[in-house]
């Protein structure tokens, strides 16, 4: 019975090795992670190693002859699908095997995540081995004197011209008893 449970954890669910979770995704641009997880998706999640994806899966995702939505693909145009794929192929991430009816695409699982991570950067006009040699982010400083200072009110004026009347309606009444 508790082995059942740990085989139906989490239904209708896509295994992604650690190594693209862990290491891989957090170190490449987004467009290749998205292309990279939808192959992870169509593949793994349907318990196969390759799989033929057109770039309209890749764009918008796959419907049943039905029309039921079957998933939103990557969101990405097909120009950014096409550099981003172009990308993961040149750093050995996925083969690409060409075929009229959307190429047949497969994971390479025996990556050296470093140089893929520098290719793909070098591909993407970066240098060096990822966003350890990207410049750090500078924290900008407010130069401003943060000192509170008291500032002139506009109702100043009014108030002020607000006393004086007050004032000399004080002396006019004061005035009109006296006589």
């Amino acid at each position: 019975m508790q082995e059942e449970k740990k085989q139906n954890l989490i239904p209708n669910s896509t295994q992604v090795p650690n190594l693209i979770l862990d290491l891989l995704i957090p170190q490449i641009p987004e467009g290749e992670a998205r292309c990279l997880l939808y192959i992870c998706r169509r593949t793994f999640g349907f318990h196969k190693e390759e799989d033929n994806i057109s770039f309209t899966q890749f764009q918008n995702g796959i419907r049943t002859s039905q029309g039921r939505l079957l998933d939103l693909g990557t969101g990405m145009s097909r120009p950014a699908v096409n550099n981003a794929l172009q990308n993961l192929k040149k750093a050995e991430v996925i083969f690409v095997q060409k075929r009229s009816m959307g190429n047949r695409y497969r994971l390479n699982l025996e990556i050296d995540v470093d140089k893929v991570v520098n290719v793909i950067n070098q591909l993407r006009k970066l240098t060096g081995s990822g966003k350890r040699r990207l410049p750090k982010v500078v924290n900008e400083v407010n130069t401003q004197n943060l000192v509170k200072k008291e500032k002139p009110s506009i109702r100043d004026p009014v108030n002020k011209l607000s006393t004086e009347m007050r004032k000399l309606t004080e002396k006019m009444t004061i005035n009109r008893f006296k006589h």
